[in-house]
């Protein structure tokens, strides 16, 4: 009898001690913050790739050899400029002013019809070309205002808007016009874009930072659970919930 006494009185003082531990764990390395109702920007999230706006390049229609190349790869021209001439006395000129991001042949080389032999870039007027998915292009439009990150420069948003949608061979193209890109952005690299195509009223709200694999940490009733949910939309810091049994007279355990 007296050793079935010791044995509950341990195990009663380890769950004792168990339930402080864990208290003194969530308090000291977790925040509650609970959800709220309210409004949020609705976007199209894509990949953007930029484009340069003025592009030359120079193809020739029967086979012929390379006379004289006037410049190479990474040159600065201006409008005017000599670029490339053929044995049949072909001159091509510069018709802006640009860099030279492509000379595929060498001087006495055959050169052959419709392959680009030379391509002559604008390398300060450039855009953002992003392709989407049908739905999404649905809802774009001219004038919708625009965000555009770059990997690297995360820390930076190029503001935007969309100058114009059209399709191209079954994708769907919405073209960014953005201001004040860097020189050292070129065209080829990639960004990605959030495009603004609405707001959303009145929408239940839980911190980003509360979201681990698709999980919430709830505190309800004195209750700790994971529970599933379903986002939307986001603001980078408010992430709206399309489902999961959240309540905004709930508690979420946010890191520290």
């Amino acid at each position: 009898m007296k050793k079935l006494y010791w044995t509950v009185s341990l195990i009663i003082l380890m769950g004792i001690g168990t339930f402080f531990a864990r208290t003194y764990y969530f308090k000291n390395n977790f925040e509650l913050i609970s959800p709220k109702r309210g409004n949020i920007v609705e976007a199209i999230y894509g990949l953007g790739k930029v484009k340069s706006d003025q592009i030359f390049e120079v193809k020739i229609g029967v086979i012929a050899v390379i006379n004289k190349a006037f410049v190479k790869e990474g040159a600065k021209v201006q409008k005017g400029d000599r670029l490339i001439s053929f044995d049949d006395n072909a001159l091509f000129k510069a018709p802006f002013d640009g860099t030279v991001t492509l000379l595929a042949n060498q001087e006495n080389e055959v050169a052959f019809p419709q392959v680009p032999i030379l391509r002559l870039e604008n390398l300060n007027k450039k855009y953002i070309e992003v392709s989407l998915e049908q739905d999404a292009a649905l809802k774009i439009k001219s004038g919708q205002k625009a965000q555009v990150i770059f990997e690297s420069q995360s820390f930076k948003k190029y503001p935007a808007n969309v100058r114009m949608i059209y399709p191209r061979e079954g994708e769907f193209i919405a073209r960014l016009e953005v201001e004040n890109l860097i020189d050292n952005i070129l065209p080829g690299m990639t960004a990605d874009t959030v495009i603004e195509v609405g707001n959303k009223t009145d929408v239940l709200l839980i911190p980003i930072s509360a979201i681990s694999n698709g999980k919430v940490l709830r505190l309800r009733d004195n209750h700790r659970e994971k529970i599933d949910v379903a986002l939307g939309n986001n603001d980078g810091n408010w992430a709206e919930v399309l489902s999961g049994d959240i309540k905004t007279t709930d508690k979420l355990f946010i890191k520290r």
